[in-house]
């Protein structure tokens, strides 16, 4: 097993990141010189994303009854329990709660139960979930994920990585349902239930991060055993045998041919 530290450099020459990697692990104990979460935003992801972003920010901890933090990152990190109009909100909205404002996340109420369901019961490891730089004051058995942030090429290469050594075609990697917390924390972390244990989430597919969330940019959650297999399998894919193909130095222009052009 390698280090967390070591494993932060095989992930970064991997994906060739310009943000650094996080992990994803669990205590009771708050660990030294971390904040609560909602101290650098009220949204879990957009923490997350300033912690990659920016090198001085602190390793950051989520705990439960934090009223400051948003209510619905919480529920999916199984931290609380949602308000029963919740589904309303994020999918068609209702009068009786905020106003109506809708979300339409979803087309109906009954589907993001159904979601909820699929995704099954959502459990914290511990009583405190931590977001850390990667350093080796972090023993890699207590890591749970890696959170990256990349260029659509980056991940598109690290996705490659992940299926290496697996002729799973469909489910190595997968693009969830859910918000950008669940698919970043909770899904490669092992919180849900249902969640597969061996696959890497990218995504994300909810919108709502897009204020944000750079266009150009992408976010992939790794379980940390998958993690250390894409750090072993490294030097034998075809990232380093072939560089040239995984990060192009020249790219070839598509041009219509002439004699094809419409009449």
């Amino acid at each position: 097993m390698l280090s967390v530290e070591k494993l932060r450099k095989k992930l970064t020459e991997a994906g060739r990141l310009k943000l650094r990697p996080l992990c994803v692990y669990a205590t009771n104990e708050v660990p030294n010189g971390a904040v609560p979460s909602h101290t650098v935003d009220r949204c879990i992801a957009k923490a997350v994303y300033t912690s990659a972003l920016f090198k001085e920010t602190p390793a950051l901890y989520i705990e439960a009854g934090h009223e400051q933090c948003c209510a619905g990152g919480l529920v999916w990190m199984g931290l609380a329990e949602p308000h029963p109009k919740l589904k309303y909100f994020v999918t068609v909205g209702t009068p009786d709660f905020r106003g109506g404002a809708a979300e339409h996340l979803k087309a109906t109420p009954e589907l993001f139960d159904e979601q909820k369901e699929r995704a099954g019961k959502i459990t914290p490891h511990s009583k405190y979930i931590v977001i850390a730089p990667c350093t080796d004051e972090i023993a890699p058995e207590t890591v749970r994920a890696f959170i990256l942030f990349a260029g659509s090429e980056q991940i598109r290469n690290l996705c490659g990585l992940a299926q290496f050594s697996n002729s799973d075609p469909f489910f190595r990697t997968i693009i969830p349902g859910g918000p950008v917390c669940a698919m970043m924390i909770a899904f490669p972390a092992g919180m849900a239930e249902k969640a597969p244990k061996d696959s890497a989430f990218v995504g994300p597919a909810d919108p709502t991060g897009n204020p944000w969330l750079p266009p150009e940019l992408m976010i992939m959650g790794i379980p940390a055993g998958l993690a250390q297999q894409m750090a072993a399998d490294l030097e034998d894919s075809f990232i380093c045998k072939r560089s040239r193909i995984a990060y192009p130095e020249k790219r070839i222009s598509i041009m219509l041919p002439v004699t094809d052009l419409p009449k």
